[in-house]
């Protein structure tokens, strides 16, 4: 059954993974407690770091996409807090699909990337929120 309250479904990616940052900085991406200004913090951390050629000592990643994604997440992750039961708010990743993107190179036709994103946007108003979805399904950050 098709929901009738609002959706946020933002569009991160695997690349996303909290994975490619230290320990410590996954705890602060991923603790229930972050909020928008500690998240916007962290983000112009990573600026400064990466700017001064310091990010990998700091414990950042290399990739500033896949930090970029990180950050979609993590930030999905404060709104569904902040709106609670009044909104459904998730990211999902499309997959590696053949877009201008992949220099079409992804192994998956676009519509089947839209569906993560499509099955999101039509969740029951009792669905899931707050989570990263790939291949259908929540998935590990």
């Amino acid at each position: 059954v098709q929901g009738q309250g609002p959706r946020l479904v933002n569009v991160a990616s695997m690349a996303g993974r909290l994975g490619q940052v230290s320990p410590e900085l996954q705890q602060r991406l991923s603790s229930r407690d972050l909020t928008r200004e500690e998240l916007n913090g962290l983000i112009s951390k990573f600026e400064q770091d990466a700017a001064a050629g310091r990010h990998s000592q700091e414990g950042w990643g290399k990739s500033n996409y896949g930090l970029s994604k990180l950050a979609v997440i993590a930030f999905t992750k404060i709104v569904a807090r902040e709106e609670g039961d009044a909104m459904r708010v998730n990211a999902c990743c499309p997959g590696y699909c053949d877009t201008d993107m992949t220099s079409h190179r992804g192994s998956r036709p676009p519509a089947q990337g839209a569906e993560n994103a499509v099955k999101l946007a039509l969740l029951s108003d009792d669905g899931p929120t707050g989570e990263f979805w790939q291949d259908l399904q929540v998935s590990s950050w």
